[in-house]
C-alpha cells in the first residue's frame, strides 16, 4: 500500500474506465476533452439525419436496444448508429438521450441558477 497507481495509470492500463451515464458533467467533460458528451454529439447527429419523425422523444425504444447502447457508450466505444437494428428503431435513439440526462446527478439548469429561471 505504499505506493498506490494514480488514477491516470489505471485508466492507461485499461483497470479503469470513466462512465458517462451518471456522471458529473463537468467531470466527465474535463476527463473527456471534449465540450459536448460523445454521446449526445452522436445521437442527436442520428436523429437529425433519420429522426424525422412524429413523437421521436415521446415513445420509447426498445429496451434491449437502449442497454446496448449505453453499454457501449459506457465502454468507451462509439457504436455504429447506423445499424438497421437502430435505423428501424430510430426510437431507442431518442430514449437514450433521454437516460443520459436522468442520470446526471446535477441538473443541467443547477439548482444555484433555478431562482434566475424561475
Amino acid at each position: 500500500m505504499k505506493s498506490r497507481p494514480t488514477k491516470q495509470k489505471l485508466k492507461q492500463r485499461g483497470i479503469l474506465r470513466e462512465r458517462v451515464f451518471g456522471c458529473d458533467l463537468g467531470e466527465h467533460l474535463l476527463n473527456s476533452g471534449h465540450d459536448v458528451p460523445q454521446v449526445l454529439k452522436s445521437c442527436t447527429e442520428f436523429i437529425e439525419k433519420h429522426g424525422v419523425v412524429d413523437g421521436i422523444y415521446r415513445l420509447s425504444g426498445i429496451a434491449s436496444n437502449i442497454q446496448k447502447l449505453r453499454h457501449e457508450f459506457d465502454s468507451e466505444q462509439i457504436p455504429d448508429l447506423t445499424k438497421d437494428v437502430y435505423i428501424q428503431d430510430i426510437h431507442c435513439v431518442g430514449s437514450l438521450c433521454k437516460l443520459y440526462f436522468r442520470e446526471l446527478p446535477n441538473p443541467l439548469l443547477t439548482y444555484q441558477l433555478y431562482e434566475k429561471f424561475s
